[in-house]
């Protein structure tokens, strides 16, 4: 098993935490609160995506199929999320505050995962199979 396994499903995470901190930025939010959910989601979806990637070239997953990749994330953002908010708590207060609702938040983070996981499989696979035509190519 190669690193390099993990770099699509990395990118694919990493480019979410851009894109939210970015968005965060646009609505008025402060540079640095941008930059905290930038690394405080991103990093995370970005370790779970570069994991998922390597239990693909293991084996331990199959390419291309949903279901796989849903109950994945149905674990994987949750969690994600969770650390995002814990850490935008940190910044904001000072103090680790959980949601008031874990329970409630933890399961409405595991609806939107499922579009999530529409959205990384997607995204994902194109990735991916630039990457191995451009390492194709190379030798």
């Amino acid at each position: 098993m190669q690193i390099r396994e993990a770099i699509p499903g990395a990118f694919v995470g990493l480019a979410a935490g851009l894109i939210a901190g970015g968005l965060a930025a646009l609505v008025g939010q402060p540079v640095a609160w941008a930059l905290v959910t930038v690394l405080s989601l991103g990093v995370p979806l970005a370790l779970l995506g570069g994991g998922f990637g390597l239990l693909v070239a293991a084996g331990r997953l199959p390419a291309g199929r949903f279901a796989p990749v849903a109950l994945f994330w149905l674990v994987g953002f949750p969690l994600a999320r969770l650390l995002h908010e814990i850490s935008v708590s940190v910044v904001l207060t000072g103090q680790v505050r959980l949601p008031s609702d874990l329970a409630g938040f933890l399961a409405y983070q595991g609806i939107v995962s499922l579009g999530w996981a529409i959205g990384f499989l997607w995204l994902h696979e194109r990735v991916a199979m630039r990457l191995r035509l451009r390492a194709t190519a190379a030798r």
